[in-house]
């Protein structure tokens, strides 16, 4: 066996890996005039070569779902049936006749190819073929590869793009199994009479796996329209190959003259490939480099931004969903013509990737979260339950479910839209981000979601795990290789898709910006500037806020396999008396009315977090995990009151108060009324031989920019484990920037037993408008929000 002969199997391989066809076609000249194997003992062998190659090669495509299992399965057994057939026949009958007309259908149907389909939609792009159609074309080409040992991949190639509308690369991949069931069916029956010489073959075999392997490589990486017109040109050459097989022996009597032949179609490949990955580079830019216009993303972002122009078919499906209430963003991204799907970081209330996902033709097949969540409980097992997705983490994960463990570099093919994993630790050790590529030979990336690696002018505080093994400080070393290497080595006009927006707690100055880019955060995220380890270290971990109770007991529970969200279970409606019995077995009263309506009565003891609002996270805050809480809840606003606790894990509700109107009157020695003061009251009161202690529950950043004198600052998610510094002997005034959280800790302050609390109206705003501000700073510690 020569060198010559491995070298043309090699092509033999790379030929089916990247086009799913061309295999038999160029073995059995290979073997016949290059090994000097007989003819109809190469047509056996290479029934063998070509089934194993493409047994290998449709691996890695199974691995990235572009199979289609049905139509692969339905085809390869119709042809199975004929090739088998045509093993029978093949050693009796010659085969000049019919591959001269296998040939020139090669020629017809590469110019069908290079011409090119209308688009379907999405449902006819992902539709089967028809059973009628796939068993007749499968029997028919199942003859052919029985009988001359071509293993049809030109024909089915082209059968299941131009009359099934499948996209390029799942047709490629698709081909692959059917060409293997056809050729092991035609081999079994040469080998009743046609001995296979196994000392050629096993070798012949490996050399075109390796091809094989690097075919599917190179497949997964090129544009499926320039693929398909590429393969188009590759099956004119090889038609005519075919064709010059067949003529007289005298014009080509010798090794080196069919040595020439698969050198040309060598090159003519390999000119294709080239031809495809250069102009997969000449294309226009997603977005903008540095400033300018940022991207703006409508409910269903399924294009470039406005002014922006693409001269391709878009297939991506691309939706950011947005919760004001938690700063909390997730994301869908799909392919239309694959109808394939992946949600990223998804909250428990999963029916609005549902209901999308059915109106836009695809099926969510894989949920990934990029890290274990804090501040809120995600939604993966919600999701996996309803539509049987995988659940996707970084390696260093460790779940009590079953999960698809996500390696750097990985990719996942949705069909031309590919994501691929970026390990980017940091705020959590499992931590990852998720490039976005939006056709597969893409240079540029379309865009990353970073989950809380970076955000829109911060990064992911690193000191939220301290208390679960691991030192801000080790954290901070991995965030600083994160940001620093591996997200700002991405191009300036990569778009950045964050997990979280300003008012999260997962970092100290996050933007109101939802979108950004690489480039625009390399000139203004304070951390992205080029620095060293330590300084990074030391302004990252400056000023964090505190962190509200609830984010360990998050942060732990998203890595349990939990009960699912059941609404309904907990949104009964509860009578007074069923109520106060609740309230009086140690159940947590949550008042989610309005502030001033929680002020003029409500339950003794009852906390208030009105619902409008940072509702959740407040909530978490006051509340200890694992309490039971009844609820007490704006007209019908119920239900949307227990979604809400639900979605940061609280599932301990036990009922609403049906009618709190009603039950306040008929219980009069239940009702409590919080005092408010204005901001000229408070400062009589201060002026006073006996004045109230001030109680600032501002984040320090706050406090920096100016505080009433003398005020102690101690920030409400602080407040719940420092209630023994608020003195219970004297009177107490709270106050905070606008009203809303002096409100809530005057409620936890009288939850805990302190009688003579009050809160200032319209927080230090009020002041500020009413009096000069002192420049006296206040006693502060904690959170700069």
């Amino acid at each position: 066996m020569t060198a010559l002969t491995l070298a043309g199997a090699v092509i033999v391989g790379l030929a089916l890996g990247l086009f799913g066809g061309g295999g038999s076609i160029l073995t059995v000249p290979l073997l016949v005039y290059v090994a000097g194997v007989p003819a109809k003992a190469a047509i056996a062998m290479s029934l063998f070569v070509v089934g194993a190659t493409s047994v290998v090669s449709a691996v890695g495509h199974a691995r990235a779902g572009r199979i289609r299992w049905r139509t692969g399965l339905l085809f390869g057994l119709a042809g199975m049936a004929g090739a088998y057939g045509g093993g029978l026949l093949g050693p009796h009958l010659p085969a000049t006749a019919l591959l001269a007309g296998f040939a020139l259908m090669m020629m017809a149907t590469a110019a069908a190819m290079i011409r090119g389909r209308r688009p379907a939609g999405p449902a006819t792009a992902r539709k089967d073929l028809p059973i009628l159609h796939v068993v007749a074309e499968g029997v028919v080409v199942g003859l052919v590869t029985g009988v001359v040992g071509a293993g049809g991949g030109f024909l089915v190639v082209p059968a299941l793009v131009l009359l099934g509308g499948m996209p390029m690369g799942p047709a490629v991949a698709t081909s692959l199994v059917v060409i293997a069931m056809k050729s092991f069916a035609g081999l079994a029956g040469y080998l009743r009479t046609v001995p296979v010489d196994w000392s050629i073959a096993l070798p012949v075999t490996a050399a075109a796996v390796a091809g094989g392997l690097a075919g599917g490589w190179l497949a997964g990486r090129i544009q499926a329209d320039r693929l398909r017109k590429g393969f188009g040109w590759f099956v004119l050459v090889m038609g005519g190959f075919v064709l010059i097989q067949q003529a007289p022996p005298t014009l080509f009597p010798t090794t080196w003259g069919v040595a020439a032949l698969l050198t040309g179609a060598s090159a003519a490949a390999a000119g294709t490939v080239y031809s495809l990955l250069r102009k997969g580079r000449h294309r226009d830019h997603l977005g903008p480099a540095h400033g300018g216009t940022q991207p703006h993303l409508t409910d269903h972002y399924r294009s470039v931004p406005l002014g922006y122009q693409v001269n391709r078919r878009k297939t991506m499906f691309f939706t950011q969903y947005y919760l004001d209430c938690l700063s909390q963003a997730s994301y869908m991204i799909g392919d239309t013509s694959t109808g394939r799907a992946v949600v990223v970081d998804p909250r428990r209330d999963v029916s609005e990737y549902l209901a999308d996902a059915e109106a836009h033709g695809l099926r969510i097949e894989g949920v990934i979260n990029t890290h274990f969540h804090a501040d809120f409980l995600a939604g993966h097992l919600e999701l996996a339950a309803r539509t049987g997705a995988w659940i996707g983490y970084g390696r260093a994960a460790e779940t009590e479910y079953a999960i698809r463990r996500l390696s750097d570099g990985e990719r996942i093919e949705l069909g031309d839209v590919v994501l691929e994993i970026l390990e980017t630790p940091g705020h959590t050790p499992e931590s990852i981000s998720v490039l976005v590529r939006e056709h597969a030979a893409d240079p540029v990336p379309y865009g990353v979601l970073t989950g809380d690696a970076l955000f829109i002018g911060d990064v992911g505080r690193p000191d939220l795990l301290a208390s679960l093994g691991m030192t801000s400080d080790q954290l901070g070393s991995m965030l600083y290789d994160s940001v620093q290497h591996k997200l700002m080595g991405l191009p300036d006009e990569v778009r950045i898709f964050p997990a979280h927006g300003a008012g999260s707690a997962c970092g100290k100055n996050l933007s109101t910006e939802r979108t950004s880019t690489i480039g625009m955060q390399r000139l203004t995220n304070y951390a992205c500037r080029p620095m060293s380890e330590q300084e990074f270290l030391s302004i990252v971990t400056e000023g964090q806020p505190p962190a509200p109770g609830y984010f360990v007991f998050d942060a732990v529970l998203n890595r349990r396999n939990h009960d699912l969200l059941d609404v309904a279970a907990h949104a009964r409606p509860l009578t007074a008396e069923e109520f106060l019995a609740r309230r009086a077995a140690g159940a947590v009263v949550l008042d989610a009315r309005d502030a001033q309506e929680f002020a003029l009565a409500h339950l003794r003891g009852s906390l208030s977090v009105p619902a409008d609002g940072r509702f959740a996270e407040r909530a978490g805050t006051v509340i200890e995990p694992g309490s039971e809480i009844v609820v007490v809840a704006p007209q019908d606003r119920e239900v949307e009151v227990v979604t809400r606790l639900a979605r940061i894990g609280f599932d301990t509700v036990t009922g609403y108060l049906r009618e709190p109107e009603a039950a306040f009157l008929a219980g009069s020695g239940e009702i409590a009324h919080s005092t408010r003061l204005t901001a000229a009251e408070l400062r009589e009161a201060l002026r006073a031989e006996r004045p109230p202690l001030l109680l600032d529950v501002r984040n320090a950043s706050e406090v920096a920019d100016g505080g009433v004198e003398g005020a102690v600052n101690i920030p409400l998610a602080q407040l719940p484990a420092r209630l023994a510094e608020v003195p219970d002997d004297r009177p107490v005034v709270v106050y905070c920037a606008g009203g809303a959280r002096s409100a809530i800790a005057v409620s936890l302050l009288e939850h805990s037993g302190r009688a003579q609390v009050s809160d200032l109206i319209g927080g230090y705003g009020a002041w500020l408008s009413a009096f000069t501000p002192s420049s006296a700073g206040s006693r502060s510690s904690g959170d700069p929000r």
